[in-house]
């Protein structure tokens, strides 16, 4: 997801801040979402459709798919 997250954002034309600011996700979540930080553990739903909503995302499948293959 996390990678996915990235290309979805960059398409968006946000910044990390703004993304954070939209999703209501501090940055520095975002920030390790992005790198894939094994730290930060499983996305919760609730966050997913955060990101979902804030990147423009209709359907959640497309943000949890980890393959380009949607």
């Amino acid at each position: 997801m996390e990678n996915k997250i990235k290309q979805l954002r960059i398409t968006s034309g946000l910044t990390q801040r703004e993304l954070s600011e939209r999703a209501g996700i501090n940055i520095r979540q975002i920030q390790k979402y992005e790198v894939g930080d094994p730290e930060i553990g499983k996305v919760s739903l609730k966050i997913s459709v955060a990101l979902a909503d804030a990147l423009g995302v209709k359907d959640l499948r497309e943000l949890l798919n980890k393959s380009d293959n949607v």
